[in-house]
């Protein structure tokens, strides 16, 4: 006997000894059903039950009846076993009611006393009379659908199917009942059973069912109850929004999720993108380098990445393999981003990555083909001939001393006979190929009833458009999950390496501004060193390497790191209605880089690298750094429902984290030989340089509580309070409380509609709550100082202060409030989600100005304010479902807008607006003032280009008019955030053809048209540059013309509103063509499933502003080929 008393008829022995245990153990098991018989009848208490279980043992279902009521269930284990697994739900229901239930169906019947439940066979007298009935549930594709609910309506029988589809369900004797047949995904189907011994079944997918849950990363809320602004993407709509990265993908579908165009990188493969969710709400804590790097505002601004519960980098976002992808949760307001406290200030994109399910052996494989073709449809560059009359135009041949007037000549006529005999070289051909590259991803999974396991491999090789530009990533996964009754254990361990390399060939703006006057190759077929290496004048011609010769040398230019992410979680089933979770992520980063450039490069043919200085030709640039973290969180669930009305949810979570990066560097110079790429044959330090370093650390706690009612599935509170604190703070300050509120009503669900058919769903929801920010480095508010070799007294080493702290430095809060509203007609045919929303930013950290008798000039202090508000727009429609010929068309249509405005900044910033716009005359740099947006563009008005004297006509902030340009005379001039941007998106399904199609667009903001600005008339005559220069300029008296005389003095263009343009465009993103084999077809060759697809990305842009785009990467059009199978 069991110490639970359970009986074991299994138990084993030889001869007489054999048939006396069996004998002692009839005995007892009837004494045992005699006794509890007898106590069966004074049993009064009442027990209720919970079960929510599938495909599970009865040994399983006794077990959790058990831990609900303190009974002690008696059984026969054999025949226990014997009636394998079943499906039981119960809601708050009399145990009685369950057990009949339950047992009857099987031949089993039970008694009941105070203590103990005794199962056993029923009567032999009045045997059940067994009604078997069979079938197989397809798909409406005729594919079999394994893991439906087969369900006798009105009680909790109930089977699964197969893998093949197939079921097999006993029906109570007497009854004709009524099956339900219900998969997620598809639409649930009756049918009644009227004697027949098979029964197949057909069910449809409900293309509009929406998520039965939101994904938080902390908790799992319903959705139906959710207050917040969320948007849920699925590993189809990730699919067929194609396949470049999971970035641009996201972007496809949702347009609050913005990658800001870099026109400067294109499509370079090792160029992390800048993102923003919901447009820009903070400015970056150090403005000096905010206003001379605009990538630093992207971090200010970019959303925080969570996979599976854990904080991941973009880098490592961007490199993930999309083929692990279950699903992706964007969370846009606060109540949401409360629970992340500071880190979630920004919007939380939440991806939840695949499980493994029980079940047989499965392997699936994705290999796919990229092609990267670049894009110059942007470049408009002159031919030999143009360029040689706009040289002569801008007067690069005329001289007024006599000799040098002569040998101008001389350089004329020589050129132009070169360019007679047909002297014409399109430098953008020569650093630039058709990328061809790979990605390949093999999972293996599998499991049984307690345990799960996966094993992923995958290999990503990017190969940029610029010749030997590639980014290759390399990553496995070994996830397992243990179950032991009410315990599950899960281990998640990632390793990647990534090796990128960046092109010999150097930057793309070099080969567009060469001249195509020069050739790149002698006579007898060798590459040039300098293209040009003597001057008649000091600008013509000027002094020019070859990128080609370069491009041949010795040289690196590569980086690589080495992750490693371990995940470990146990989860706790204390009770139905009460769930625990503990997890302890650990990350590991070890990071370098390497630049290198042979000491006869080019870049070396200066005066500075003659005589003494000629040993120091050569470079050397080496860094490395490394990150280790660590994250933890202990979460306690609690969801209960009263009374079929009222539910409850609440949750609890405590977390902490620790992260630390060192960072090393260092730049060598003077090699002997041009092959000595090794940094230990360096002679020396560069010039004023020294091995640097650098150190972050920083820790970070909290607890969150978590409540949601709801009442009747009509009205339901949210609220959400977290205590965050971070050590990147003042001491006096670095503890802060964060909150959210929110309700809802799903008018729907009132019973004055009458349950109309045309009505799914209509709710309506608001939420309000305080955020906070740490995007900034850890010791702003600590007083820094820099140890000095330079500072050495009695063999001490001094040390300066660099920084004054500030004690009180405290959180940078946001205060939202959102708006919102989902609406759904005619079970998903028409679905329209509604959003506003408004964020104020207070406590901003900033400079602040200090009299320079402290000795400091400036220290860190809470005191900017900002406003962003906008509002986004969510339409599907199904345009056909005709699910007999399986064909399936739906559109869906998004569009959002944002604006920002500064309330309040510092007298500091101020000072650093007015240095900035006095300096920079030649493009758009940040300028923040009070009262205007952080993406307003500033400019000298212009009334364009005077057609009797070919110059510029200006507008003074008196309104008097001027042709010399004066900085104080900038006004506000536009914005470059548009007044709304969108995505539109078709998915087509045909007999498993499906055709997807990905558009974008930005309608009604502005930008400065820096090719009009540097690249037209600011050129360099020496330089390459856009036709327009040529064709479009004023000539003589009367012109009236867009651009300036090429001949002027003052040719350099500063800053004007002329080159403020409107900015919209179209952008055809993505098309997709697909095959999915049916199932039957695949069986027949040994697999599960099969399909191909074809994908091409970034295909055509239509813009209202020409101007070039990619000037040190250029752009490229994408083409995928890929295949996928599983057995």
């Amino acid at each position: 006997m069991k110490k639970n008393n359970r009986l074991l008829p299994d138990w084993k022995d030889s001869g007489g000894l054999q048939q006396v245990s069996r004998m002692m153990k009839c005995v007892l098991f009837f004494m045992l059903t005699l006794v509890c018989g007898v106590e069966g009848k004074v049993y009064s208490q009442q027990y209720t039950l919970d079960l929510h279980l599938k495909q599970t043992s009865l040994e399983e279902v006794f077990n959790r009846i058990e831990a609900q009521t303190g009974l002690k269930f008696l059984y026969n284990t054999l025949l226990i076993d014997s009636k394998g697994k079943v499906d039981v739900e119960a809601r708050q229901e009399d145990i009685r009611k369950v057990l009949a239930e339950l047992l009857n169906p099987l031949g089993l019947t039970y008694i009941l006393n105070s203590n103990h439940i005794v199962v056993k066979q029923a009567d032999a007298a009045a045997p059940q009379e067994k009604t078997v009935i069979k079938g197989k549930v397809t798909d409406s594709k005729g594919s079999p659908l394994p893991g439906v609910t087969v369900r006798i309506k009105g009680t909790n029988i109930g089977v699964v199917s197969d893998n093949d589809g197939h079921y097999e369900l006993t029906l109570p004797a007497g009854t004709d009942p009524t099956l339900i047949f219900s998969f997620v995904g598809m639409l649930s189907q009756e049918a009644k059973y009227t004697g027949q011994r098979e029964l197949n079944i057909t069910l449809h997918e409900n293309i509009s069912e929406m998520e039965e849950v939101v994904v938080t990363g902390i908790f799992t809320k319903a959705k139906e109850s959710y207050t917040g602004a969320v948007t849920t993407i699925t590993e189809k709509e990730l699919k067929a929004a194609g396949n470049h990265n999971l970035l641009s993908s996201i972007r496809n579908l949702d347009p609050s999720f913005n990658i800001i165009e870099n026109l400067e990188y294109g499509s370079d493969p090792n160029r992390l993108p800048d993102v923003t969710m919901r447009g820009r709400t903070s400015m970056d804590v150090n403005v000096r380098d905010l206003q001379e790097d605009a990538n630093t505002q992207s971090s200010a601004n970019m959303p925080l990445f969570i996979l599976d519960g854990f904080e991941i980098s973009l880098q490592r976002m961007m490199d993930m393999d999309q083929e692990l992808v279950e699903s992706i949760t964007l969370l846009k307001d606060a109540s949401a981003t409360a629970l992340y406290g500071s880190r979630g200030a920004n919007g939380i994109v939440v991806i939840t990555s695949k499980r493994p399910e029980p079940g047989k052996l499965r392997v699936s494989y994705r290999g796919t083909v990229n092609i990267e073709a670049p894009d110059f449809s942007s470049y408009n560059l002159m031919n030999a001939s143009e360029k040689l009359e706009y040289e002569r135009l801008a007067n690069l041949y005329h001289s007024s001393y006599n000799d040098t007037q002569l040998k101008l000549e001389q350089l004329y006529n020589q050129r132009k006979i070169d360019v007679e005999r047909g002297v014409d070289t399109y430098w953008l051909k020569y650093p630039v190929r058709t990328g061809v590259g790979s990605r390949h991803s093999l999972r293996i999974d599998g499991g049984a009833d307690h345990f799960n396991y996966a094993v992923t491999l995958s290999y990503n090789n990017i190969a940029g458009v610029m010749k030997q530009s590639a980014r290759n990533t390399l990553s496995g996964n070994l996830f397992f999950q243990y179950e032991y009754k009410n315990l599950k254990f899960q281990n998640d361990f990632t390793v990647s390496y990534n090796k990128n390399n960046n092109s010999p060939y150097g930057s793309f703006s070099e080969y567009a501004t060469l001249s195509p006057l020069y050739t790149p190759y002698n006579d007898d077929g060798s590459l040039k060193k300098m293209l040009s290496e003597e001057t008649v004048t000091t600008n013509n011609p000027q002094i020019t390497g070859n990128p080609l010769y370069n491009a041949t040398l010795p040289s690196r230019n590569d980086g690589r790191y080495t992750n490693l992410q371990n995940n470990f979680a146990m989860e706790w089933n204390i009770l139905p209605e009460l769930f625990m979770r503990a997890r302890l992520g650990l990350t590991k980063q070890d990071d370098r880089s390497d630049v290198y450039l042979s000491r006869d490069h080019t870049s070396f043919e200066t005066d500075y690298y003659t005589g003494d200085n000629y040993k120091l030709r050569g470079s050397y640039v080496y860094s490395t750094a490394y990150y280790f973290a660590y994250e933890g969180d202990i979460t306690l669930n609690y969801n209960q429902t009263f009374k079929d009305k009222h539910q409850l949810y609440a949750g609890f979570s405590f977390n902490f984290a620790d992260d630390k990066t060192e960072n090393y560097g260092f730049t060598a110079q003077g090699f002997s030989a041009l092959n000595k790429d090794n940094i230990g044959m360096a002679s020396t330090y560069a010039v004023e340089s020294k091995p640097s370093s650098s150190e972050d650390h920083s820790r970070r706690f909290g607890s969150i509580l978590n409540l949601n009612y709801t009442y009747n599935h009509r009205y339901f509170v949210d609220f959400s309070g977290k205590l965050e604190g971070s050590s990147k703070f003042g001491s006096n300050d670095r503890i802060a409380p964060f909150w959210s509120a929110g309700i809802g009503w799903n008018i729907h669900n009132e019973k004055f509609w009458g349950n109309p058919e045309w009505l799914t769903q209509a709710k309506i929801r608001s939420s309000v709550g305080y955020t906070g920010n740490v995007t900034f480095s850890p010791y702003q508010a600590q007083t820094t100082y820099q140890y000095s070799s330079d500072n050495i007294y009695l063999n001490g080493v001094g040390a300066d202060i660099i920084a004054l702290g500030n004690e009180d430095l405290k959180w940078q809060r946001k205060f939202t409030v959102n708006l919102g509203c989902d609406l759904d007609f005619w079970e998903g045919r028409f679905s329209l989600t509604g959003e506003y929303f408004r964020e104020y930013t207070k406590d901003v950290l900033m400079d602040i100005s200090l009299p320079p008798s402290l000795g400091f000039i400036d220290y860190k202090e809470n005191f900017g304010e900002m406003e962003n508000k906008g509002w986004s727009l969510n339409l599907r429609t199904q345009m056909l479902r005709d699910t007999e010929r399986e064909l399936y068309w739906s559109l869906a249509f998004g569009t959002s807008d944002s604006k920002n405005k500064i309330k309040k900044i510092t007298d500091k910033l101020g000072a650093m607006n007015d240095e900035n716009n006095k300096n920079e005359t030649k493009k758009p740099v940040p300028l923040y003032e009070e009262g205007e947006s952080l993406d307003a563009l500033k400019a000298v008005p212009s009334l364009g280009i005077d057609p009797e004297t070919g110059k510029e006509v200006f507008v003074k902030k008196d309104g008097s008019l001027t042709t010399i340009w004066d900085y104080n005379d900038k006004v506000v001039c536009g914005t470059t955030d548009p007044k709304f941007r969108g995505t539109l998106n078709s998915f087509l399904t045909f007999k498993g053809i499906s055709l997807n199609m990905s558009f974008n667009f930005q309608w009604g903001g502005q930008t400065y048209n820096q090719t009009l600005a540097s690249r037209v008339e600011g050129v360099n005559p020496n330089s390459n540059c856009d036709r327009r220069v040529l064709y479009d300029r004023w000539k003589k008296p009367g012109d009236r013309t867009f651009f300036k005389n090429i001949a002027l003095e003052e040719n350099v263009s500063n800053l004007t509103t002329r080159f403020v343009q409107d900015y919209n465009y179209f952008q055809i993103g993505s098309i997709s063509l697909g095959y999915e084999m049916r199932r039957e077809l695949c069986r027949k060759i040994g697999l599960t499933g099969l399909r191909f697809n074809f994908n091409m990305g970034d295909i055509a842009r239509f813009s209202s502003v020409k101007e070039e785009r990619g000037l040190s990467y250029p752009f490229a059009r994408q083409f995928t080929f890929s295949l996928s199978a599983s057995l």
